[in-house]
């Protein structure tokens, strides 16, 4: 993934893999060493663990690019670490990275479909399965063109009644944050 973002004088692009990407965004919450960001990766990703054979490589590119810093910490009961954080211009590439997943989605969502169309319906079912259980944006859309090409199966229409029942769900929980909102509001002195 190619990002644009802003150095000092000049616009410059940026270079990041879906792990320093990841990494920067464990970093924008709080400084950290990499065994810390190696556990929340792992929160985060779940089954699918990233190795330090990985992380470690990552962060040094990371620092080379001047996107994080690390600092020496001195440990009385352990080896020695090195807390990452972030600087100014790692938010900036950072913020202009998550501006774009937008675009990055899309073409994603293009590659997925094309993907799937090729597979069949035997490794199609699966993937189908999956992006039910996991209520994937992409999958929707791959499921929206199909439907739309008039390729749409019984299958394919339960998909989208769980997906509506999903999305139904996700509508009620917003709804009510935004009530929440608006009477905090006005017990605060008006709207805002």
């Amino acid at each position: 993934m190619t990002f644009t973002g802003m150095g000092k004088h000049r616009p410059h692009r940026t270079r990041l893999s879906p792990v320093q990407l990841l990494i920067l965004a464990i970093l924008k919450q709080s400084p950290a060493h990499g065994y810390v960001i190696i556990q929340k990766l792992g929160n985060q990703l779940g089954p699918r663990r990233v190795k330090s054979g990985t992380i470690y490589p990552a962060l040094h590119r990371l620092v080379e690019k001047e996107l994080i810093h690390g600092t020496h910490v001195l440990q009385e009961d352990g080896p020695d670490t090195v807390e990452y954080r972030l600087t100014p211009n790692g938010r900036k590439v950072l913020a202009v990275a998550l501006q774009n997943l937008d675009t990055e989605w899309g073409a994603q969502g293009k590659v997925w479909r094309f993907l799937v169309s090729q597979a069949g319906e035997r490794v199609a079912a699966p993937l189908l399965e999956r992006t039910v259980r996991e209520r994937s944006p992409i999958g929707f859309a791959a499921m929206k063109a199909r439907c739309e090409s008039g390729r749409c199966s019984q299958k394919h229409l339960e998909f989208l009644k769980q997906y509506r029942s999903y999305l139904n769900l996700e509508l009620e929980w917003v709804k009510k944050q935004l009530d929440e909102m608006k009477s905090s509001d006005k017990e605060d002195g008006g709207e805002k």
